[in-house]
């Protein structure tokens, strides 16, 4: 079994792409259980890279920022001192690190960090919005509203509140029946509107506010070393998916992202990458300028 973990592990690389381990092998879900994590990073960096990306791939998120966090805090004076030194330890046993050199591993901890606080953001749950709803569906059902009946309620309410003009005399009437026999008020319906709507604003704050960190941590990757494919990439997914609110500067950088990975991908090999960024950005933008020039009409 010791030989096993020793084999797996020699394929516990950094850099382009993240090692990926199927969960459907019960071996390798054995495996997993007999690696350790450590508490220091710089005592065995591939495993602590490896337990990070376990983290994400688990969606264990807070765990997985709170490792990748600590890493960079611990790896950061060496950083400082020697950006193209070699991280001490990279190679233990069987397993190492593709590319040693301080800045590297640098640049593919802050792309680690944006990835986990880019998934934590698109997996909040709204718990204080689902909290509200189920107090008010229960008070209904208490008064015998089913979901037919409390549907035809919140439809009413939304077209009086909405649609006026829409709202004639025998709605009018139908909806006073239901209020009445709810026993609520159409001002206890203003309330929890307005209960509902402040939870959801709370929520988009805190997905905005790791989202932006996210985009600062794959920015901060890139700054570090400018050859990460990845970061490049990640970055150019979130641009072009993550912000409900997107405006055309957001999908013009995820366009040159996109297009930056794509270059250093073909530019490692990596063909099979480099196909799949030319295949988002068709999607995102069939006449985008950086797809014309990957296709051979021009070069930058």
């Amino acid at each position: 079994m010791k030989r096993n973990l020793y084999l797996l592990l020699s394929f516990l690389i950094l850099a382009s792409p993240i090692p990926s381990f199927s969960k459907s092998n019960s071996f390798e879900k054995e495996i997993e259980k007999k690696i350790e994590c450590p508490s220091s990073f710089l005592a065995n960096p591939p495993v602590y890279f490896y337990c990070i990306y376990r983290d994400y791939h688990n969606h264990h998120y807070d765990d997985g920022i709170k490792k990748a966090e600590a890493a960079l805090k611990e790896v950061w004076p060496l950083y400082e001192k020697n950006p193209k030194g070699l991280i001490p330890n990279s190679v233990n046993k069987k397993a190492k690190l593709k590319d040693p050199h301080l800045y590297k591993v640098v640049s593919d901890l802050h792309m680690l960090l944006g990835m986990l606080l880019y998934q934590k953001s698109m997996n909040l749950k709204d718990n204080s919005s689902h909290k509200i709803y189920v107090k008010f569906y229960d008070k209904l059902q208490k008064k015998g509203f089913d979901f037919v009946k409390t549907n035809e309620l919140m439809m009413l309410y939304t077209m009086k509140k909405l649609f006026p003009s829409n709202f004639d005399s025998k709605k009018r009437e139908r909806y006073k029946e239901l209020l009445k026999e709810a026993g609520i008020t159409e001002k206890d319906l203003d309330s929890f509107n307005e209960k509902v709507e402040k939870a959801s604003e709370k929520l988009d704050q805190q997905r905005l506010s790791l989202l932006k960190k996210a985009v600062n941590e794959f920015k901060e990757a890139i700054k570090t070393d400018p050859n990460n494919a990845l970061a490049y990439y990640q970055l150019g997914n979130l641009l072009s998916g993550a912000l409900s609110e997107s405006t055309p500067q957001d999908s013009q950088s995820a366009e040159y992202y996109y297009y930056k990975a794509a270059l250093l991908l073909k530019k490692e090999g990596d063909l099979k990458g480099y196909k799949e960024v030319l295949r988002k950005l068709e999607i995102m933008n069939p006449n985008s300028k950086y797809l014309k020039l990957l296709r051979g009409k021009s070069n930058v």
